[in-house]
């Protein structure tokens, strides 16, 4: 399950820029797993994990502004 998710995490953005469809999609779309995302991280203990995924939600949450 967690290598699934981290899957899901690297592709995504790649799949929103590579589709050619609407980013509205993509972002309405994926909300949601973000937020998830976004509040696991935030009880996530090794600082490195905290760090990129941090950096990865506010990347795609720009894109998706």
């Amino acid at each position: 399950m967690k290598k699934l998710l981290w899957v899901m995490i690297l592709t995504l953005p790649a799949a929103g820029c590579v589709s050619g469809g609407s980013n509205e999609a993509l972002c309405d779309g994926t909300r949601a797993a973000r937020d998830d995302h976004a509040a696991a991280l935030a009880t996530a203990e090794p600082d490195s994990v905290v760090v990129t995924g941090a950096r990865l939600i506010a990347l795609v949450d720009e894109g998706c502004k």
